[in-house]
């Protein structure tokens, strides 16, 4: 299963990279609809292979997983998955600058079910895909407007 999405934002690349690698910001108050943000490892972000347990809700339950940082490469990329018996997830974050103050960003999720009960979850996922396409718009929408927000404030 994959899902995408792309929008512009109004501020620079190194800040918008910035924000979305606050992780302080995230163990403290969560990510959108992911909370609560908790470390889960020895190694602290933003180090490689720092990790996290987190949930959101889904078909009205909480379902909880853990993310891991594979790659921070600043100011342009960053990505979260999750490798396991049951999944192969990742979340890629991608700031590509196209003007002085306004970055291109993306966010690409690929998933891969490793097992029969994962399978069975995703398909579910596929079915809702319309409800939660709509919902990750939303999130990146009010992460977009709180960057702008702090980049105004900032100046």
């Amino acid at each position: 299963m994959e899902l995408t999405y792309k929008t512009i934002i109004n501020v620079p690349q190194a800040f918008a990279f910035e924000k979305a690698t606050d992780f302080a910001r995230f163990e403290r108050e969560g990510f959108g609809k992911l909370s609560p943000f908790e470390p889960r490892s020895e190694i602290k972000a933003p180090g490689i292979g720092a990790r996290w347990r987190t949930s959101s809700e889904f078909q009205g339950r909480p379902r909880r997983f853990s993310l891991e940082l594979f790659k921070l490469d600043g100011p342009e990329a960053m990505v979260l998955g999750n490798k396991s018996e049951k999944y192969d997830i990742e979340a890629h974050f991608l700031f590509k600058e196209i003007g002085e103050e306004e970055t291109e960003f993306t966010f690409h999720l690929d998933a891969k079910a490793q097992s029969i009960t994962a399978k069975l979850i995703l398909q579910t996922i596929q079915l809702a895909r319309g409800r939660i396409e709509k919902s990750m718009q939303t999130e990146f929408e009010k992460m977009a407007l709180n960057m702008e927000e702090a980049f105004d404030e900032s100046r």
